[in-house]
Parts: structure tokens; C-alpha cells; sequence
């Protein structure tokens, strides 16, 4: 059903200052996809509109009566001061007016009232001024352990950790996601996000039963990100749960906290992100918290890159915010995707393989998906010379450019750059041939000294279709490598084979872009399963 069904002169009746009692200054209206929030400092009254998206029904007033009750309910729990009840919005004539009879047969619609918080003691406020400190975050967890350990565990409540329970959440994402491919999200992106949840399923089945054995299965908040959780000296309130279908509240309490993790993650709060999970596992005594949280946070990005494809769709949004909504569901679509590729903890990608195959396509087009950093041999050797980047360097200056001792250098700067991006919790993608098993081999053992987790990815091509994109490069003006056909055979000969090394993935890309990249990521998700 349209949003549209709500009278527009309800939404008149309530944009007006003089409908408000306590005469507020102004009347700030905002819409979500299910919403109309009017703040009227020191309240704030929220509609809701009559939609039905299966997965939550407004569609009748009854039902969002209902829905009123159950909010103001269930955030009692963890903002018991937020929430000042439910009122009736009556129509006589033409006229509207609020009341407290909830029983009034003229009553068209109803509205939650709430106190309005201070933004600045919203979390996300904390990150944006900067300020955001590890004490915030430790009163959060000791609110969100109280609240999840003074639950009683039963029966009924555990068989939401249930694979069949979850795996219906998912499966409506994905239906519900369809629909925007090529608009939201790209279809690579879309079935390796799949791929991942359905590997996930299969391959830690008895992770999901020991969960629910062990009490973690909880009646949580469901919508647990930064704009909920607000922050003053004297208390923690967390507020806007989700009350119109508990099947998006009850289940493990890693659900609920993913969604937290994944707004820090999105926020690039990453070092915050893993202290807060780690606070909650031993303020939780939660041994496995961290083996489930990235299954759960690829899930809750979904969830939210949904919700704004949603939105980008609603017609009465502004077209400036539809926009926005479009960016801000590809930013969620691609986090999830990384989760499902390489987890939440740092790596270091190394693309290597011999001069054509495509290794720096791949690497480049893997950065840009995935937000990582992306230092390639190519350009740091042309850059440190001083040489433009996508200038062949003349013949002259070639031999000292490529000598071993410039080699050395670069090679060395891409372990030092390596090493120095993941001490600050952050991934990142090295892009360079790695031909000789020595530099190999320094790179493994500098990052194994150090703890410091690695893929190897080679790019593979028959040598006619290499030859073939070197002849090509002759009529480009934005190739980066000096390397052209007279010098195949050469740097051929030069390659070692890494046949020594474990952690390896090999991709064909003697195919089209987008089925290397399929591939690509299938192994990865494979890889890191």
C-alpha cells in the first residue's frame, strides 16, 4: 500500500506549530520509509505510514495501534524515559486534534510521543566531533550485557538461534535485493553475498546449535546502530527497537550487536569496532562471539543496503534524498561484500603474477569495491622517479628504472607499507609481479613474524592472449606498466612459479572482467570459510 494513503491535511495538521500544546518555536518533519517523525523540541510524535512490505504490516490502523503499543512497550526496556505513550489523533469535520482516549471512535490515526533527546549525546555525533572514547563504548556493553543476561532463557526463545529461523530472514533479503540489481548493487556482489550465507550455513552448522545450547539466543533490540544509542554523564538510553515483527528482535545476541559492530565499521570506526566485541565476549563470557559476528554484521549491511533501495524508491522522497539513499545502500551492499570476501580483521592481499594477465585489473577493481588501499609496484617506481605515470619511460632511462637495486627498493616499500597499514587495523592490496621466490618469501616471513594474516592471488593467462594485451597497450594512453611485447619473453623467463607457497588462489583471466572477478570472489569466500 502507497504512503500516500495518509491525508495529506493530517500531515498538514501536524507540520503546524499551533497544533502542539506547549507552542513549540517550530515543527521539523522527517520522513524514514515507514515514518513521519514530527520534532517539537522538548517531544516528538511518530506515525506511521501504511505500508506493508511483508516483512512489517501498517496497513490498517488497527495494526499500527498495535505497533504504537508494542513501541512504547518494548523501549521501555533500555530508554524507559524516552517513551511517554500513545495518542490518538481524532478528525471532527475538518478539524484534527490529539487525544488520550485511546477508545474514541473518532480516532484516524495514532501517533508515539517521546522525549527529544540531545543530538550531541548521540553516538554518531561522538565520532563525527571526534570524541568518541573507549569509556563510551564500555558503558554501552555493560548496558547491552545487563540487558541480554537478565533475560530468562527458554525453549521456545532458543529455536530463534535455529538455521531454519535465520535462514528465513536472509532468504527474504535476498528476494527483497533482487529487484536492484544494477541499481543498488552489482549482480557479482549479490551472488557472492549469497554464496557466502548459504557456505556459511552448511559449513558451520554446529556453531548455530552451540550457540542456542549456550544461552545466547535473547529477545534483543534489532535495530542497533549509532543514531539509537545516546550517551549523556548519567546514563545510557537505547532507543527506536524494532516492535513490528519479533522475528527481527529474537535471536542471538550477536545479531543484535552486529548491527552496532557493522555502523562502526561503516563509520570507519574499525579499531572501536573490535574493542567493543571484544568488551562484549568477556563482559558476556561469549567464547565464540567473534567466530559468528562477521556472518551477522555481512547480514545486518544487507539488511540496511535494503532498507535504502527501499527508500530510493519512495515517490514522495525528495528526489535529492532518493540520491542519497541510492549512494548509501551501494556503501552497505559493498561492506557487506567485504565481510563476505575477507572478513572484519586486517590482510594483506598480494596480487602478483607475470606482466599482462590482468593482475592490476583485478587489484584495482577489488579496491574500489572494497574501500582497501591499493599500492601498486608500477606507480610507486614511476612516482619515486619522478617520471609520469602513464608515459612510457623512454629507453634511455629504462635500465636504472628496472635494476635490481630499484627493485629492491620498491619491493621493500611495499612490505614496510604493508606492515605499517595493518599495525593500524586496516587491510590493504599489493599489487606487483612477486616473479622471484626470494622477495616471496621475504614478504611471507616479515608478515608471519609479525602475525599479520595473507592471501596470495595469481592472475593466469595463456601466453598468446598476454602477448595479445601487450600489442594492445600500444594504442592506450592510460597504461601504467612499461612493459610491451618486445619484453614478454624476457620477463617470461624471469617468473618462478610460487609453487611453494600455501596460501595461494590462482584466477583465470582469460575471460570476460566480470567472470574473473565471479571467480575472484567465489575463492575468496571459499578461501576464508
Amino acid at each position: 500500500m502507497s504512503p500516500a494513503t495518509i491525508q495529506p491535511d493530517l500531515i498538514s495538521f501536524l507540520e503546524q506549530k499551533s497544533t502542539y500544546e506547549h507552542e513549540p518555536s517550530h515543527v521539523q518533519h522527517i520522513q524514514t520509509h515507514i515514518s513521519h517523525v514530527f520534532i517539537v523540541s522538548p517531544y516528538v510524535y511518530k506515525i506511521k505510514k501504511p505500508v506493508d512490505f511483508g516483512f512489517l504490516d501498517y496497513s490498517t490502523l488497527e495494526k499500527r495501534y498495535t505497533c504504537c503499543r508494542q513501541e512504547v512497550a518494548l523501549n521501555k526496556r533500555l530508554a524507559g524515559d524516552v517513551y511517554l505513550g500513545v495518542m490518538g489523533i481524532e478528525k471532527s469535520g475538518e478539524n484534527y486534534s490529539f487525544t488520550s482516549d485511546l477508545d474514541s471512535d473518532f480516532i484516524t490515526e495514532y501517533a508515539v510521543k517521546m522525549r527529544k533527546l540531545e543530538n550531541k549525546y548521540f553516538l554518531h555525533n561522538y565520532i563525527d566531533k571526534g570524541r568518541l572514547q573507549e569509556e563510551h563504548l564500555n558503558r554501552v556493553a555493560d548496558k547491552l550485557a545487563d540487558f541480554y543476561e537478565q533475560q530468562e532463557q527458554d525453549k521456545e526463545l532458543a529455536k530463534w538461534g535455529a538455521i531454519k529461523k535465520i535462514k528465513v530472514n536472509t532468504d527474504e533479503n535476498f528476494t527483497q535485493v533482487a529487484p536492484f540489481i544494477r541499481q543498488t548493487i552489482d549482480e557479482n556482489s549479490f551472488k557472492a553475498i549469497r554464496y557466502y550465507t548459504s557456505s556459511y550455513y552448511e559449513q558451520y552448522s554446529g556453531l548455530f546449535k552451540q550457540r542456542m545450547e549456550g544461552g545466547c539466543i535473547v529477545d534483543g533490540h534489532g535495530d542497533l546502530h549509532l543514531e539509537h544509542i545516546h550517551i549523556t554523564e548519567d546514563q545510557v538510553r537505547i532507543y527506536d527497537c524494532i516492535e513490528f515483527n519479533e522475528r527481527f528482535r529474537y535471536g542471538d545476541w550477536a545479531a543484535d550487536l552486529a548491527f552496532l559492530a557493522m555502523d562502526l565499521d561503516f563509520n570507519d570506526c574499525f579499531e572501536e569496532e573490535r574493542y567493543l566485541i571484544n568488551r562484549m565476549a568477556e563482559k558476556l563470557q561469549d567464547h565464540t562471539l567473534a567466530d559468528i559476528i562477521d556472518f551477522y554484521k555481512c547480514y545486518r549491511a544487507v539488511v540496511k543496503g535494503k532498507v535504502k533501495s527501499l527508500q530510493s524508491t519512495e515517490d514522495e522522497v525528495p528526489l535529492s534524498e532518493q540520491k542519497e539513499a541510492v549512494s548509501l545502500a551501494r556503501r552497505y551492499f559493498d561492506l557487506a561484500l567485504r565481510y563476505a570476501l575477507i572478513g572484519s580483521e586486517p590482510v594483506v592481499l598480494i596480487f602478483m603474477g607475470q606482466v599482462g594477465t590482468g593482475k592490476s585489473t583485478l587489484a584495482k577493481k577489488l579496491s574500489d569495491k572494497l574501500g582497501i588501499e591499493h599500492l601498486s609496484s608500477d606507480r610507486i617506481r614511476k612516482a619515486s622517479a619522478g617520471l609520469p605515470l602513464t608515459e612510457r619511460t623512454p629507453a634511455s632511462k629504462r635500465e636504472m628504472l628496472y635494476s635490481s637495486k630499484i627493485s629492491d627498493n620498491i619491493y621493500h616499500t611495499l612490505l614496510t607499507r604493508a606492515v605499517k597499514t595493518i599495525a593500524m587495523g586496516r587491510s590493504i592490496i599489493l599489487d606487483a609481479t612477486y616473479g622471484q621466490k626470494s622477495m616471496r618469501m621475504q614478504l611471507v616471513q616479515r608478515l608471519t613474524a609479525k602475525s599479520i594474516p595473507y592471501i596470495f592471488i595469481e592472475a593466469q593467462a595463456p601466453e598468446d592472449i598476454i602477448v595479445k594485451r601487450l600489442k594492445d597497450r600500444e594504442e592506450r594512453d592510460d597504461v601504467v606498466s612499461d612493459a610491451r611485447v618486445e619484453d614478454f619473453y624476457q620477463l617470461s623467463n624471469a617468473y618462478i612459479k610460487p609453487t611453494e607457497m600455501q596460501q595461494l588462489l590462482h584466477v583465470n583471466t582469460n575471460q570476460e572482467v566480470t567472470k574473473s572477478i565471479n571467480e575472484l570472489y567465489t575463492k575468496l569466500i571459499d578461501f576464508n570459510l
